[in-house]
């Protein structure tokens, strides 16, 4: 039986994109990425794998830092990668529609690098995308996603009723992982380290309408900023998972 697909905008194209394309302006947590990956892959040739690519921002951004690097972009998504492909293409640029869960047949051991932004917080869980990526990188793997520090996952559905792909469903996941659970898990796939790093905000975001997800923010007495979508507390974290 094949894989069910969660292709969430399913009737909401329009609304899909123009979310999308907010990324093609450079967004407070790609600049903690580029922190975090540039000792790994400036000034190198590599193999470099954007899972969940969306319309390819993360790709465009790193291929900045890594000119000589060649970029893979996979997602699920055949309007996010057609769109990607319009958006970029620089000849070290390549975006293709594809279950990441079935990279290792295609890609074994094919990417020195892989990069995961914000892609499994939106999936029904993770073990099945994570052991997929072990078997296709060789060296690192940089993600983000909602994490939580004690040893509790929570799964959160998602429907909006003002969308299309929410009025006869739930439309999304917003799942928190545990840290700890998660660490142990990549250890038992054989990771060497995993390095956890806390995404804070520096920015204001103004809320938009309350019928639908998007994230805004709320000043702390201490300062920080606390990141908010719908009623789920966004809580970023970058990881780099050493192989």
């Amino acid at each position: 039986m094949a894989r069910k697909r969660y292709i969430y905008h399913k009737g909401d194209d329009a609304f899909a994109i123009a979310s999308m394309k907010k990324y093609l302006k450079k967004q407070e947590m790609d600049k903690l990425l580029e922190k975090l990956i540039k000792p790994v892959i400036a000034g190198k040739k590599l193999k470099i794998l954007d899972a969940g690519c969306g319309v390819g921002h993360v790709s465009g951004l790193l291929s900045a830092l890594s000119p000589r690097s060649a970029f893979t972009g996979v997602d699920q998504t055949p309007l996010y990668i057609t769109t990607a492909r319009q958006l970029y293409r620089a000849e070290n640029l390549a975006f293709e529609v594809g279950d990441l869960e079935d990279l290792p047949s295609k890609y074994p051991k094919g990417f020195d690098v892989a990069v995961s932004r914000a892609v499994i917080s939106w999936i029904p869980y993770y073990t099945d995308f994570m052991r997929a990526l072990v078997k296709v990188a060789k060296k690192h793997i940089f993600l983000s996603s909602l994490f939580y520090e004690g040893d509790i996952d929570f799964i959160t559905k998602v429907r909006e009723f003002k969308k299309e792909s929410g009025k006869e469903d739930f439309n999304a996941y917003y799942n928190v992982y545990s840290i700890p659970h998660f660490k142990e898990f990549m250890r038992s796939l054989g990771a060497k380290k995993v390095k956890v790093t806390d995404f804070d905000i520096g920015i204001d975001l103004p809320r938009g309408p309350v019928d639908h997800m998007g994230t805004y923010t709320e000043k702390l007495k201490n300062g920080k900023r606390l990141q908010i979508s719908g009623a789920v507390v966004m809580s970023w974290k970058w990881l780099r998972i050493d192989l």
